[in-house]
């Protein structure tokens, strides 16, 4: 164990920096770094040497080790991809459900892996079974067997500042392609081949969530107990996670570490104290070594239950540790136990450190440990409490900031109640119900937490509970932990005036802002539909907020919001909705319950629920300057309702000579007004109306504007086909360089007197593992 902090900090390192590369290294250069690393590993753990020189031979040998192998490994995932050339084709594929099924929008999804597939077909599938007028979706379940038609598409998701990388999530859980079944008429249903071990624990896991689902039919709290017994968080809803997020108690609702030890010390107790009452057995093997074994096995049996997350891999790999050091007579120290998990996890899973949960479980112990004194054996329990609430508070501040833009102010008292509630209260009851399936435990488990929910409402209610900041630079984040750590250190520590201060300077930092008469666009990365950021000096407004992805999911809350929060925007000056289609206005409801906004305009019809009293309808002459830019609507025209699309609201935003059109999905009859009202002149920028339809972007239109950039916010292989090809290819002979979130990501452009700039954030973030994407559909 004498080498295993630089073991961890090195294959920490290695993984790290191997996760933040564009391209991938040659598989004989990778190949060659891990031999060297392995090699000079043995080398170091050998013979007498310097303590230094060992440890940082350590170190190094590591980071190599972790570089080459996460490279290696990393390559034979990309080869399990679909090939480009079967994407929106009807493939037949056979292969079996190998996790639980959940239940998504209109159907249910699940993990499916295939046996013998066709060439360029990956072995693990993420598909969705949806249900049609004729069709009703079959009783799956974990282990059928099954042959399908589906129709795939390869890795992709949405990418935005601030934002998650659905590529990055897919390629961590091994799925090389997503899609859904074509032709439920076709499915068959094959024999089951023998269960595996992951299988029948699957299994077992889908039938404790049916129990759930039958003792809880119409329980709000329902998926929330059933994300603390097996870790299933999939159907906790976004308003669920807002709360937990609000009080700060979001760790309690995974299967964290806490609960994995609470288990095992329960387990063990109970065995050791059984054990002592047999004389033979304490004779062979001493009560305490046996509680210690007898608790691992409990833990690893609930970790394996509940889905092993790693939060709950590092707490297991931890108990190990000390249980295996205790039957062999030794005392292992904390920070050890805790480097070996994480290597444990790093070698098990390199990509889990693109988990927030990876560094917020990690981190959090490790606070605890260095905040920890010799005298708090001697201290109260409630001292012991406190002290253990401030370390984890202060200390978690920046890595909260840097993963969440923000922290709650009242967690360490929603947790003086929560943690014991849901440890030894409600997680008991859980296991009971588990173990009898007596309805009534988990019943009054739902009251209970129902009733800590409402606590929990009234306590982060306040707008002051919740702080929220933009993201940070790292070297900031970097300074402020070093900072917090030294504020945990024993009093007699210098320099905690210098900590304080740097820790007080994250708080203050605020995102910079274009100067005055200049402004910032990010058209965002939201699938089919629209939404933009237009941010002057002092000003920020969002343009349309993104489609509605399903009845519990739309861009205000999945995109819009995490968006807004990194770049520090707490309050809108302005919030237009184009009109009423659910691709631009889908995620406004999420958006207003989460961010004011000084006043609402669109172009709504009349009785509209968003026509309340701060509502101003879009209309042809609202002018208005923010920090010398200056704001045009030019459509739709006074007492001239042309209904749906065509009266979508089209603004200008111009920062002296330079400007930028917001077209919405105006059709070619607004374009023809717009032109004959002699309002289209020369823009730098146009967002294509209508996503690129062949129903918008007239040549008229095009030549009016003459723009030298031209915007499609379209989704990847939409089934709309847009840009449609004519369009894209009048734009292109008019002399515009098209941008493309399908292609580019958000696209991020400053408007300033003296020109424009641009960023595609696809290439600005892009990682190995972000495919090319193709410019036609």
């Amino acid at each position: 164990m004498a080498l295993i902090l630089p073991l961890a900090a090195g294959l920490l390192t290695g993984t790290l920096l191997l996760q933040s590369q564009a391209t991938l290294p040659a598989a004989a250069f990778a190949f060659g770094l891990t031999g060297i690393g392995a090699t000079v590993l043995i080398l170091s753990m050998g013979g007498r040497r310097d303590r230094r020189f060992a440890w940082a031979a350590a170190f190094v040998a590591a980071l190599s080790f972790g570089y080459g192998s996460s490279a290696l490994r990393a390559n034979v995932r990309l080869q399990d991809r679909l090939a480009a050339s079967l994407e929106g084709q009807d493939l037949a594929v056979s292969g079996r459900i190998v996790e639980m099924p959940r239940k998504v929008d209109h159907g249910v999804g699940f993990i499916f892996e295939t046996e013998n597939p066709p060439p360029g077909v990956p072995s693990r599938l993420q598909l969705s079974w949806y249900r049609t007028a004729h069709d009703a979706v079959p009783d799956l379940r974990a282990g059928q067997a099954w042959t399908l038609t589906v129709r795939l598409k390869r890795p992709h998701g949405s990418l935005n500042p601030h934002g998650s990388d659905r590529e990055a999530q897919m390629l961590a859980q091994r799925l090389g392609a997503s899609g859904y079944v074509r032709d439920a008429q076709s499915a068959e249903r094959l024999p089951d081949s023998a269960s595996t071990p992951m299988i029948q624990i699957e299994q077992w896991r889908q039938a404790i969530r049916d129990r759930f689902e039958r003792a809880l039919p119409n329980s709000p709290w329902r998926a929330v107990l059933v994300a603390l017994a097996i870790g299933d968080q999939d159907a906790v809803s976004a308003d669920q996670w807002s709360l937990f997020s609000r009080s700060g108690i979001t760790h309690l609702i995974s299967i964290s570490g806490l609960h994995v030890t609470i288990w095992a010390l329960v387990a063990g107790a109970a065995i050791g104290a059984l054990w002592r009452r047999v004389p033979w057995m304490v004779l062979r093997v001493p009560a305490q070594s046996a509680a210690a074994l007898s608790g691992l096995l409990a833990a690893t049996a609930y970790v394996v239950l509940a889905g092993a997350a790693v939060p709950a891999q590092r707490s297991l790999v931890m108990l190990a540790v000390v249980a295996f050091a205790n039957f062999g007579g030794r005392a292992v120290r904390p920070t050890l136990a805790l480097a070996a998990a994480l290597v444990a996890v790093l070698l098990w899973d390199p990509w889990c450190v693109l988990s927030k949960g990876t560094w917020l479980s990690f981190i959090a112990v490790g606070l605890l440990l260095w905040a920890a004194s010799p005298r708090d054996d001697t201290d109260p329990a409630w001292r012991r409490w406190l002290a253990a609430q401030w370390a984890i508070g202060l200390g978690m501040l920046p890595a909260l900031l840097a993963l969440t833009g923000q922290m709650s102010w009242v967690a360490p008292l929603a947790n003086l109640v929560a943690v014991p509630l849901v440890t030894f209260v409600l997680l008991p009851l859980e296991f009971l119900f588990v173990l009898f399936d007596w309805a009534p435990l988990l019943q009054l488990s739902a009251w209970l937490f129902g009733t800590l929910a409402q606590a929990l409402e009234w306590l982060s209610a306040p707008q002051w509970a919740v702080w929220q900041q933009a993201a940070a630079p790292l070297p900031l984040i970097l300074a402020a932990s070093i900072a917090a750590l030294w504020l945990l250190a024993p009093r007699a520590a210098p320099g905690r005036g210098a900590a304080a201060v740097i820790l007080l300077a994250l708080l203050c930092w605020h995102a910079p802002r274009p100067p005055r008469g200049s402004f910032d666009m990010t058209m965002l990365d939201v699938g089919q539909g629209l939404a933009v950021h237009v941010r002057t000096a002092t000003h920020d407004l969002v343009f349309d907020t993104g489609p509605r992805f399903g009845t519990s999911s739309d861009a205000g809350q999945r995109i819009v919001l995490p968006y807004l929060r990194g770049e520090g925007v707490n309050r809108l000056s302005g919030l237009v909705v184009s009109h009423d289609d659910s691709d631009h206005a889908g995620g406004v409801v999420a958006v207003l319950a989460a961010v004011e906004a000084d006043w609402l305009m669109g172009s709504l019809p009349a009785g509209h629920v968003l026509r309340t009293a701060a509502f101003r309808p879009c209309m042809r002459g609202e002018q208005w300057i923010w920090d010398g830019v200056v704001f045009e609507v030019l459509h739709p025209a006074p007492g001239r309702a042309l209904g749906g699309n065509r009266n979508s609201c089209v603004m200008r935003v111009r920062s002296g000579a330079h400007s930028v059109l917001l077209a919405a999905d105006i059709e070619l009859a607004s374009e023809g007004e717009l032109n004959e009202a002699g309002l289209l002149g020369p823009t730098d920028v146009v967002i294509a109306p209508h996503h690129g339809s062949r129903s918008s972007s007239g040549e008229a239109f095009i030549h009016a504007l003459s723009p030298r950039w031209v915007l499609y916010s379209v989704g990847y292989r939409s089934r709309f086909g847009h840009p449609h090809p004519e369009v894209a290819t009048r734009y292109r002979e008019a002399g515009a360089t098209d941008l493309r979130s399908d292609r580019d990501g958000a696209v991020l452009m400053r408007v300033a007197p003296d020109g424009v700039s641009t960023t595609r954030w696809r290439e600005q973030a892009r990682r190995y593992w972000h495919a090319e994407t193709p410019t036609t559909q």
